[in-house]
């Protein structure tokens, strides 16, 4: 907000509450997609990293809830094929797909810290308005009984 802040009416607070309660909720959505991608993200890095040398006796899961496996024999890792986008698949080499991999996560690390910010920023303006809201409220009701 500017230095010089303009007077709102208590009717305005409250829908401008309003307002910023969905904005809290789509940011806090949004913190916790941004979360599930880099928790997944360094979920396949490990894999990668940990099944390089392949694997003889794995459970492979065949949907991707994780509900049904196959056992199965994983051959050293050279190659792999990294989701692009619109049901693309590219091909690339072992180190090629972890770089893309680990600039994705650090990529997303990013905006995911840019979004924490935000949210922090708006949750101290959301308790702010609040606090005087009832604040208001009270001294309303207060004087109605006098």
């Amino acid at each position: 907000m500017s230095q010089e802040q303009k007077a709102i009416t208590l009717e305005e607070a409250i829908a401008q509450l309003s307002l910023l309660e969905n904005q809290l909720k789509q940011l806090q959505e949004l913190v916790a997609e941004l979360s599930a991608r880099i928790t997944r993200l360094s979920t396949v890095e490990d894999a990668i990293l940990n099944l390089e040398k392949g694997s003889e006796d794995s459970f492979i899961p065949l949907d991707a809830s994780g509900t049904v496996f196959v056992r199965g024999e994983i051959k050293p890792i050279e190659r792999v094929l990294l989701h692009a986008g619109l049901d693309i698949f590219i091909e690339l080499e072992k180190d090629k797909a972890l770089e893309v991999i680990r600039e994705e996560k650090s990529a997303t690390s990013k905006l995911l810290d840019s979004y924490n910010r935000e949210l922090a920023q708006l949750t101290q303006y959301y308790m702010a308005l609040r606090s005087a809201v009832e604040q208001a409220l009270q001294q309303a009701q207060q004087r109605k009984q006098q």
